[in-house]
This record gives C-alpha cells, structure tokens and sequence, in this order.
C-alpha cells in the first residue's frame, strides 16, 4: 500500500477510526513484542492482537513482520509510528493530565439570583473545606425550563439549581433542601399590620414570580385557585429581588421564600405577615448532565449542600 493512498483515505472512514489503536502501535513498535505490549499497556495479549489486526484491516498492510523472536515494522509502520509519535505522546499526556484532575480550576452553575445568595457562599465553603482552588461563574436564569435544559444539554453549564427535578433524560437530578413561603408587604402598609387572613384577600393586589418550572406554577396555582383567582396582579418578575424592592414600594403583597425575607429584612422596608392560610413547601434541586466528568465532584458537593441548606 502507497503513502499516497494513505492520504486519500475517506474522510469518514477516519473520523470514526479508533485512536487508541495507534496507542497499540505505538507499544508494539517500542517494545517490538505483543507480550510486552501487553504488559506495558496492562491488559491481555488477545486484546493487543486484535488491535493489530484492526491496523492491518484499516492500513491494508501488515505492520508488523515476525523476525524471530521480536515483531519488526513495515516501510508503513515505520512511517506511520514516525507521523505519528510525537503528537500522540502528547496527546495522551493532556488526557491522563485531564483525567487526573479531581476537580478542574472552574465550576459553572446556573440558577436564580436569589439563590445564588444562598447557594455560591455554601459552594465557596465547600471547595475551602476540601482545599479545592476552583473559580465559580454564575450564569444568571430567567427561570425558564428550556434554559435550563439547554445549558445542562449543550454542556454549557456544570451545575443548575432551581425548582425543577426532571430537565430531560440526559441529567440527574437531587433534592438539596426545601423552603417555606410566606406572605410579605411594606412595613407601613395602610391595612395590613401583622396579620394577612382571608378577609385580607379581596381587599389586596399582588405580585409572583414568572416562571415556567412546572413545581412552582403548580404552587403558585394551589394558592391561586384557593385564594388568589380573579385577583389584581401588579407585577409578575423573574427576580425575588424585583419583587422585594416592588413590594417596598407599593401596597401589593406577595409570596416568598421565608430565607429570603431573613436575609434582606433590613435592606428592604418590608415585613412578614403571620397568616393561618396554608403555603405549600417548596423542594429546590440540583442538576447536572450525566456526562459530566465531575460526578465524584458533584456526589461529594450534593452531601454537603443537602446536610447544609437547611442552617443557612
């Protein structure tokens, strides 16, 4: 077979070629053995022998000639290992370099801003107590599944937070903690002083979250359909925060996380209305595709999230 056919060689064909055979080549031309190829690649003569046969059957040339005890190259072989050599030591080094980092210098998570409030310093805690030297970068989300799914599908993002557990077939999908809702309004409201009841409900306008996450518009409808239907609705926002400062700033009243009420209670003049009207619990999860090369990563945060999220 000529050099010049070699390189004429269906482009297809060589996209599907297996490069671990040119690491067989590669052994067998060192070590000029299939025993000793074995050994040095840890694994079994019969395997290195079909590898050898899967060269042969692709370069159309035998590669390798027994002479005597050792296994000589070809004209071919010998050029190809020649080709080849340099870039494929290299090549293998980036890969075992790569495999052998635990943890790679860059997490990037997806999820809304008000929890990364809470999730990011959890993260951060996290990587100090296991001495892990990694940069987080948040991708805001607009609470929308399609972006999530996206960004877990594409590969764009490593982690996604938010309320949804089933963001496709590709990812996996945990339970990190829960969180309370409750009513809010302005600190100065004209009716309401500490108590929302009932009776309060007709009297009032409100404002929720925009989103598209099946377990919050079931939430959201469990309220609505009890209490909240034909109401006045005067903002509805992606942001926990947008809703706060509109809050503060109007006599709607709206439905929120309790953690985030404690967390900006002072920063926003708003308060917590005690009520006996029943608010559902909500279960925030933690997704990743099932590709993804950190799963031991992942496992290891996913423990310290779940026994932590309830504290913070």
């Amino acid at each position: 077979m000529s050099e010049t056919s070699v390189k004429r060689m269906d482009p297809l064909k060589i996209r599907k070629f297996d490069l671990n055979l040119l690491v067989v080549l590669d052994a067998v031309y060192t070590t000029g053995s299939v025993k000793n190829a074995a050994t040095l690649l840890n694994t079994s003569s019969p395997s290195i022998s079909q590898s050898l046969q899967k060269l042969k059957d692709y370069f159309g040339d035998p590669l390798f000639l027994r002479d005597g005890q050792k296994l000589r190259a070809t004209t071919i072989a010998a050029k190809l290992h020649s080709k080849i050599k340099d870039s494929l030591e290299s090549l293998v080094a980036n890969i075992e370099d790569f495999e052998k980092d635990e943890y790679f210098n860059q997490l990037v998570i997806q999820c809304p801003i008000y929890l990364s409030i809470k999730i990011i310093p959890m993260i951060s805690e996290f990587f100090e107590s296991e001495n892990i030297n990694c940069e987080i970068v948040h991708r805001v989300s607009d609470n929308m599944v399609e972006s999530f799914s996206d960004s877990l599908s594409l590969r764009q993002v490593d982690l996604v937070f938010g309320v949804n557990k089933n963001l496709g077939l590709a990812t996996k999908s945990f339970s990190i903690g829960q969180e309370d809702l409750v009513f809010i309004c302005r600190k100065n409201h004209p009716r309401l002083k500490a108590v929302f009841e009932e009776e309060d409900v007709d009297k009032e306008t409100f404002c929720y979250i925009h989103t598209d996450e099946l377990p919050a518009i079931l939430t959201r409808q469990r309220v609505e359909n009890k209490l909240l239907a034909d109401r006045h609705f005067t903002l509805k926002s992606p942001s926990f925060i947008s809703i706060l400062s509109h809050v503060e700033s109007s006599n709607s009243v709206a439905i929120v996380p309790r953690w985030l009420t404690q967390r900006f209670k002072d920063a926003f003049n708003i308060k917590v209305l005690s009520t006996d009207i029943p608010l559902p619990v909500v279960e925030i999860a933690m997704s990743y595709n099932k590709t993804n090369l950190n799963k031991k990563m992942n496992g290891r945060l996913f423990t310290y999230l779940s026994e932590n999220f309830a504290g913070k």
